[in-house]
């Protein structure tokens, strides 16, 4: 009679462990298959521009430009950078918050004075909301 209980709960046991087991794995290749947030330093016209995107995701296009009008281009050195993880690396940036435990998540950082906040369903400079969808660069004054 005792070995069947330990039998049973054995089985229980390992069966749980699997499901659980299970469920990580598919929450981690949903979470993989989400894209994740890029800032690119770059240039608009003579001036330092800062290209905000969600990379992975060609299915769902979110990318918007934002202009340092009174900054030259020349100002930082262009690159890419994975947000959250390249953040440090990125020049003149601090990173104040995030949350990426589904991704994208929700990015906060400050960049050349300004307050960026990157959430799938809205862009936030300096507290004021922008439509994804809106295509129009993002003009900023120091």
């Amino acid at each position: 009679m005792q070995k069947q209980i330990l039998k049973n709960i054995l089985i229980y046991l390992g069966g749980g462990l699997l499901c659980v087991g299970l469920l990580f794995w598919s929450l981690e290749s949903f979470n993989g298959s989400q894209g994740h947030w890029e800032a690119e330093i770059g240039q608009a016209e003579s001036q330092l521009a800062l290209t905000l995107r969600l990379a992975g995701r060609e299915d769902r296009p979110l990318n918007r430009q934002v202009v340092i009008t009174d900054k030259g281009s020349g100002t930082h050195s262009g690159g890419t950078f994975s947000l959250p993880d390249q953040a440090e690396q990125m020049p003149g940036n601090r990173l104040k918050f995030q949350d990426t435990t589904i991704l994208p998540g929700r990015v906060k950082f400050e960049w050349e004075g300004h307050e960026f906040d990157l959430m799938p369903d809205r862009l936030s400079v300096d507290g004021k909301k922008y439509n994804w969808k809106d295509q129009t660069p993002i003009a900023l004054v120091r």
